[in-house]
């Protein structure tokens, strides 16, 4: 008994200690999976910054629409607080001022949460009509931040980005939702597609 006591500290004496190493890679790749929803979210900011050429700003928001998937479905690998870093990243990326996405992103993962719990979900289309007004007010929001941060002296003509960026976004909801739900059944669930 003294020995074990005596003994129970070291490395010897502890589970991971008797595994492979093999079994600890793998243990430490699974422990990964807390870092893929950010990583993805940081990929759909790099993507939306992407250079397109169109006579309109009609390039989707693609980590808007990712970060309300993972708020929908998923809330337990990104959490409200990340939303603050990756908004700090949207607005460094987006060239807006410094902290208008870092507090909608989080206050949007929260308001998302909570007409979720007031309701259920009964098809995927109900949850992009449910998305049509929250990416919405959320551009709506954020246009109404940069005006706040940067006065203009046309304030209705700066809305129309923003408008068509959340219009273009709500378009590009199947398609982002068939990536999210790849990306979590490959790289979260392991289940191969």
């Amino acid at each position: 008994m003294k020995r074990a006591l005596r003994d129970y500290g070291r490395t010897s004496a502890r589970p991971s200690g008797s595994l492979s190493f093999l079994e600890r890679s793998g243990n430490w790749l699974r422990s990964l999976r807390v870092v893929i929803a950010p990583i993805v979210v940081a990929a759909g900011l790099i993507l939306s910054a992407a250079p397109v050429f169109t006579p309109l700003a009609s390039w989707p928001n693609f980590a808007l629409v990712l970060v309300y998937l993972y708020a929908l479905y998923r809330p337990n690998q990104l959490a409200a607080w990340t939303g603050v870093p990756l908004g700090v990243l949207a607005d460094i990326v987006f060239a807006m001022p410094v902290g208008a996405n870092a507090l909608l992103m989080p206050l949007f993962m929260i308001a998302v949460q909570w007409v979720d719990r007031q309701g259920s979900r009964v098809h995927w289309l109900a949850d992009w009509a449910l998305a049509v007004p929250l990416l919405l007010a959320y551009q709506l929001i954020l246009w109404r931040l940069c005006l706040i941060a940067a006065p203009s002296d046309l304030p209705g003509a700066e809305a129309l980005p923003f408008l068509y960026q959340g219009l273009a976004s709500l378009a590009a909801f199947p398609l982002v939702a068939v990536l999210f739900v790849r990306i979590q059944r490959r790289f979260v669930d392991g289940i191969r597609t």
